[in-house]
């Protein structure tokens, strides 16, 4: 390897993130699966630690303790026949929201190697026959399978790309790579260079606050950089884990496609269903409002990175325009039920206008026909009901089309 190339190199790692729908109350992985072997408990422990402790940073110990949001661990799946430098294995874990949307959450820690977006580009590419995706649901596929009664995933899929760069300053690295990385940042398979202005830009949309760090968002995917900084022995990361500098960037990245999850949801539920009864419409409504607590400002709280990433996430996942278009079925929805109470009130007059007012004209011909038929008991029931029943029938004649 030579000087340039050495001083490329860099520790890639990879969290891929698949968003599903499960089909149940989830309760936890309570079998083992061909394929997948128990997580080390040293480093499943430090994995969930460290992420419980930036969550509750970044959320607050009240949205924590609503257990809205919980880790599963699954195990670990070894990735067979792996090249040089390709992840060795995959640690998998499911995030799950207590609405039924819930995250393949996948860490994959690489060998250092030298910088090579392409490879990466190939690595993270779904459809792949040798990324990393395909390997991973040869096993993951059935356990799936298990948990939500598809095969694969059904929503979003989105990768962050972690690459710490040892050898050299971070912005000495970006201006070498810049193209490059902007590349790697867009999944860009075309080898075709990209115009200047566009990787100008796409750098200077960095959410990192910190001297030595970067990191970027894009429609497709995420990328956060880091150079070899020192940092104290209390905030050193285990070997094996996520770098703790990148956690906050993930877990905003989890709350967003769990977001953009929940809204998918009750836009497909508002959009497929439409109760019958005044009082399943109005539990439809309570379930939208209940949803919509995330979108609410329950996911984010008062660090500027986060509220920074989570607005320009909204928007480059779309997640605002499902967040209109679940509040227009929800005012159709509210619409219905009122629509619905009003038509209920209505026919409810309707009918007890005839039964009075056929009832009071039948007293009245009871009080005639007796008058006349002073000992025909018959005649007078006679004249009473005929009466009832022929004001009743006008009534309803006279009244149906104002219902209408």
């Amino acid at each position: 390897m030579n000087v340039n190339q050495n001083m490329s190199t860099v520790e890639p790692a990879f969290v891929l993130l698949f968003s599903i729908r499960l089909k149940g109350a989830f309760k936890g992985f309570d079998t083992s699966h061909p394929g997948v072997a128990p997580l080390p408990n040293d480093e499943s422990k430090a994995y969930t630690t460290g992420l419980t402790e930036f969550e509750r940073r970044l959320l607050g110990k009240t949205f924590l303790e609503t257990r809205r949001i919980t880790r599963w661990p699954l195990g670990r799946i070894a990735l067979e026949g792996s090249a040089e430098y390709f992840p060795a294995h995959a640690d998998v874990y499911l995030l799950s929201h207590k609405s039924g949307v819930a995250l393949w959450e996948v860490w994959l820690p690489a060998p250092a190697q030298s910088f090579d977006a392409s490879r990466w580009i190939n690595w993270l590419d779904p459809e792949g026959e040798v990324g990393l995706v395909t390997r991973l649901w040869r096993i993951l596929g059935s356990i799936n399978h298990e948990i939500t009664g598809k095969a694969t995933w059904t929503g979003l899929y989105f990768p962050l790309t972690l690459l710490r760069v040892p050898l050299q300053p971070l912005t000495t690295f970006i201006e070498q790579h810049g193209p490059d990385i902007v590349r790697l940042l867009f999944l860009d398979r075309s080898h075709r260079t990209l115009k200047s202005g566009v990787v100008a830009e796409e750098l200077a949309r960095d959410y990192c606050a910190r001297q030595g760090g970067t990191t970027l968002l894009a429609r497709r995917s995420g990328i956060d950089l880091r150079d070899a900084e020192e940092v104290p022995a209390e905030e050193a990361t285990p070997a094996g884990l996520p770098p703790k500098s990148a956690l906050p960037f993930l877990i905003t990245l989890e709350l967003l496609l769990l977001e953009h999850a929940v809204l998918q949801h009750l836009y497909d539920r508002l959009s497929r269903h439409m109760p019958k009864s005044v009082e399943e419409l109005i539990a439809l409504k309570q379930e939208v409002i209940d949803g919509l607590e995330e979108y609410y400002g329950a996911i984010t709280n008062a660090t500027r990175f986060s509220d920074t990433v989570t607005a320009d996430g909204e928007t480059l996942l779309g997640v605002g325009d499902i967040y209109d278009a679940v509040i227009e079925r929800l005012e159709a929805v509210s619409f219905t039920i009122t629509t619905r109470s009003q038509q209920h009130v209505n026919l409810l007059q309707f009918w007890l206008t005839i039964v009075f007012g056929a009832s009071g004209i039948g007293f009245s011909a009871a009080s005639i026909a007796t008058w006349y038929y002073r000992t025909g008991l018959g005649l007078v029931l006679a004249w009473t009901i005929g009466a009832a029943l022929l004001s009743g029938l006008g009534l309803a004649l006279l009244l149906r089309r104002k219902v209408e």
